[in-house]
């Protein structure tokens, strides 16, 4: 209220202006960096992923991942039963992506 005006407020006067919500563009901003983080030339650990960019766990992240992209992350059983295809140098073991021994 230091501004003279509601939380509520602001937020509608910021959609208005931007288009989106505060909480919309901080969620969409966290999840561009996240994914312009992973380094498509490595194995990716999605663990060390989520939390590096914040998220509580890798179901968050998994949450979020399906909110932005309509589709499971690759690597989850929901994503065509354990594929690794979409992560270079890895294969699907012990129920999860890992990397291969070359």
């Amino acid at each position: 209220m230091a501004a003279g005006v509601s939380s509520t407020h602001l937020a509608q006067r910021f959609k208005e202006l931007i288009g989106v919500t505060p909480k919309r563009l901080a969620r969409t901003y966290r999840f561009a960096a996240t994914v312009f983080a992973i380094n498509p030339a490595r194995p990716v650990d999605w663990g060390d992923l989520a939390g590096g960019a914040g998220y509580f766990d890798q179901a968050h992240f998994g949450h979020e991942f399906r909110a932005f992209t309509g589709s499971h992350r690759p690597g989850t059983s929901k994503s065509g039963g354990g594929s690794c295809a979409n992560i270079p140098a890895t294969r699907w073991t012990a129920g999860r992506c890992r990397p291969i021994d070359f």
